[in-house]
């Protein structure tokens, strides 16, 4: 926070709108139209992040193909925009923490990518601490520690 106090009101604004600085010429119209679009991004991601977590139990009661659909990614691609690559990560990263509760807690709040660098490597006994640092840093941090 002390990062905020060191820069300007204008710049603070800038930040809070998504880096995006707003012209005094919008109307109100403009402003909600703008901000419901914005909420409505926000909330698509979050979307897509529970959307992942319920993939492993989708394919392990193979519901896609009792609905018709020729595979698992043809399911997520239609009913939810998901990419191949984005359901097969998903897939991957869910099978590898499945047993770790506190990653699965993590996965639930940032998604799938920030425990991707730490799925691997952690174990029943090390899954709370890799926990904590994905809390903690961004993803690339963790790629790189």
């Amino acid at each position: 926070m002390k990062i905020l106090q060191n820069i300007s009101k204008n710049e603070q604004e800038n930040l809070a709108n998504g880096g995006q600085k707003f012209s005094r010429k919008m109307s109100e119209d403009e402003r909600r139209l703008h901000n419901q679009f914005s909420h409505y991004g926000r909330n698509a991601r979050e979307w897509l992040r529970r959307c992942a977590l319920l993939l492993p139990h989708i394919e392990r009661r193979q519901i896609w193909k009792k609905k018709c659909f020729s595979s698992i990614h043809e399911y997520a691609a239609k009913l939810a925009g998901m990419s191949r690559s984005s359901v097969d990560e998903a897939l991957r990263v869910l099978r590898k923490i499945e047993d770790k509760p506190e990653l699965q807690k993590v996965v639930e709040v940032f998604g799938v990518q920030r425990v991707r660098p730490v799925a691997a490597i952690a174990t029943n006994e090390t899954a709370q601490f890799w926990a904590e640092k994905a809390i903690a840093m961004s993803k690339n941090a963790l790629e790189t520690y």
